[in-house]
């Protein structure tokens, strides 16, 4: 990590969780702002700033406490819409993150996320349709659809789960027993707290596979650790459902990242045990990609890297016929081709490899960087 992000990491301890940090006379704080702006945790970090720069932090503070109201009150819309309707549905992330929070208005709100029952899902769309939100069109997602509706976009779940990690049986079985929270007077549905802190680790998980995980979703499990994970609600509570599905190990890692680098209080023990390297490796990562890998948008990651980064992850077969299903259109369209997609793959990397091979554009650099990504992740518990 460079200087800016170290302060950077300091102002965050400070802000939510009071810790004493000192900055240094010569600290750039308008490329520490820069770091802030990219992580999106300008507004969470502006009472920690030093006075001489509190004028120009609460410039961005201001507009992220303006989409925060909007949101909260969309959002209420929302609520009122759906309890109407009879509609059993709970909010995910976002605003069920910010509950956590000291001061949740210092969140930084993206999209509103929620999920109803599959069997509700349509009645929902056209629900949704019929009173003003307006739908954008997606036909290869297939997890929700969005709306968007008074500068705000929603997404209806019907899945919260990607394909290589399902958890909606949790999700769907915890709105069940769904808990009614409230912040600024806003009163909305979410998840009990285990379900919910699944959610929040499951997108940690989603989204460091992808290289695109951002400090702001690591705070957010900061500040649900902080207010329910202490030693006999993890063990009694918590660790029995990530157990379930595999999270132990990562959840450990992600913890002791936050103890280490974003000053969560020591008040319990069982994260203790993680690994402290791969706490290093996790935050600088995170430090180097931004909010959902911002500061590399638009770079896309070499055939060469991304084949044996997911060999070594999944092995030679399901990666061949992974990417053969997704390469070639007549897997997609036609069932009976499903067989065959590794073999289409084959072909596929013996043509593109003869043309990389004879243009230069293999490199060895490219499949040592695969290896040690997948060695990362293997000490994630990825």
């Amino acid at each position: 990590m460079n200087k800016n992000e170290i302060v950077l990491l300091e102002l965050i301890k400070k802000s939510l969780f009071g810790a004493e940090v000192t900055f240094e006379e010569d600290t750039d704080w308008d490329e520490v702002q820069k770091e802030a702006i990219a992580q999106t945790v300008t507004a969470l970090t502006s009472p920690a700033v030093p006075k001489p720069q509190t004028e120009k932090w609460s410039v961005f503070a201001a507009q992220s406490l303006s989409h925060y109201m909007r949101t909260i009150y969309e959002q209420t819309n929302l609520v009122k819409l759906l309890n109407d309707n009879n509609i059993p549905f709970v909010i995910l992330k976002g605003t069920a993150a910010a509950v956590y929070y000291n001061n949740p208005s210092l969140r930084t709100m993206g999209d509103i996320d929620f999920i109803v029952e599959p069997k509700n899902y349509d009645f929902v769309i056209e629900l949704l349709r019929g009173n003003g939100y307006v739908q954008e069109e997606d036909p290869n997602c297939v997890r929700h659809t969005t709306f968007y509706k008074g500068n705000v976009d929603f997404e209806l779940h019907k899945q919260y789960s990607h394909d290589a990690f399902n958890i909606d049986s949790l999700v769907l079985s915890g709105m069940k027993n769904r808990v009614i929270r409230e912040i600024n007077g806003h009163s909305f549905p979410t998840l009990p707290d285990s379900e919910n802190g699944l959610v929040l680790l499951e997108h940690i998980h989603h989204h460091i596979s992808y290289g695109g995980v951002g400090i702001r979703q690591l705070i957010d499990w900061a500040m649900f650790s902080n207010r329910v994970l202490d030693d006999k609600y993890y063990k009694e509570s918590f660790l029995p459902l990530i157990k379930s599905v595999g999270l132990e190990r990562f959840c450990e890692n992600i913890t002791k990242t936050c103890k280490m680098y974003l000053g969560l209080p020591d008040t319990f023990t069982w994260c203790d045990g993680a690994d402290n390297k791969a706490a290093t490796d996790i935050i600088e990562l995170v430090m180097q990609n931004g909010n959902f890998g911002v500061k590399h948008y638009g770079e896309t990651e070499s055939s060469a890297k991304g084949f044996v980064f997911a060999v070594k992850k999944d092995g030679l077969m399901r990666t061949l016929q992974g990417f053969g299903c997704e390469n070639f259109a007549i897997c997609r369209k036609y069932r009976f081709f499903h067989a065959f997609a590794w073999l289409f793959q084959i072909f596929r990397y013996i043509r593109k490899g003869l043309v990389a091979l004879f243009s230069g554009k293999i490199l060895i650099k490219d499949i040592n960087e695969g290896k040690e990504k997948a060695d990362f992740y293997k000490r994630l518990g990825l």
